[in-house]
């Protein structure tokens, strides 16, 4: 009888955690659906170039400047009003790290120092600002399933900047590399208890393939050379 009993027990417990994964799973394949869902109408996520708007005082002057950052070649093409040439910059650099930037530090509001002056990427086009929106609100459903799961598992309090949002979040403005930074922490967090759910609500390997685009662009032609 007591064999009975055990066997019983491990075949309740056995249920229980194949119906507990399957409802995991089935809550995951809804993410997904949702992640799919937050392309804009019409328009495809690849884009191959974000536009900004700037300017600066010269003197009681001031110099407006368009910036142009192609996602495969990693590099800036510059105009600046008054001045003919156009300007090819092969990196730039943020303003408070001083590190190259890529797609993915590029927003509304991001300072860079580009031909050694200090920029601030004041607007954005409408291509650029439903890139930066498609991907924000791919990161942000994903940050806050995570923060939702951890719930169930750790009671502590997580840092605030891992949940940390503006209030409002206006065209072109959304800070990528936070929310990236943000969805990786909490990934890493709930590795600890979940580490398959925790694999599956990572940053999108996507992002992590464009932002090579440009390295891999080099090591292309670098072979064919």
């Amino acid at each position: 009888k007591r064999s009975k009993s055990s066997s019983c027990t491990k075949g309740a417990v056995t249920h229980m955690a194949d119906h507990e994964q399957s409802m995991e799973d089935e809550s995951t394949e809804r993410l997904h659906q949702e992640l799919s869902g937050v392309t804009p109408q019409g328009m495809s996520p690849g884009c191959h170039c974000l536009e900004f708007d700037s300017w600066w005082n010269e003197g009681k002057q001031r110099r407006f400047v368009y910036i142009r950052y192609s996602i495969t070649e990693g590099a800036f093409q510059m105009a600046i009003d008054e001045d003919s040439n156009l300007y090819h910059v092969p990196v730039a650099y943020g303003a408070r790290t001083g590190e190259a930037v890529t797609v993915w530090d590029l927003h509304v509001g991001a300072e860079v120092d580009i031909l050694g002056r200090m920029t601030t990427l004041q607007r954005c086009s409408q291509t650029t600002a439903e890139w930066n929106k498609y991907w924000a609100n791919r990161l942000m459903l994903l940050r806050d399933r995570l923060a939702e799961e951890l719930k169930k598992y750790d009671t502590r309090k997580n840092d605030p900047w891992l949940t940390w949002q503006k209030g409002r979040m206006e065209s072109g403005k959304a800070d990528l590399r936070l929310l990236m930074g943000q969805v990786a922490g909490l990934s890493a967090q709930l590795n600890e208890y979940r580490p398959r759910l925790a694999a599956q609500l990572s940053i999108p390997q996507e992002m992590l393939i464009i932002e090579g685009l440009p390295r891999k662009r080099k090591q292309e032609k670098e072979s064919e050379a």
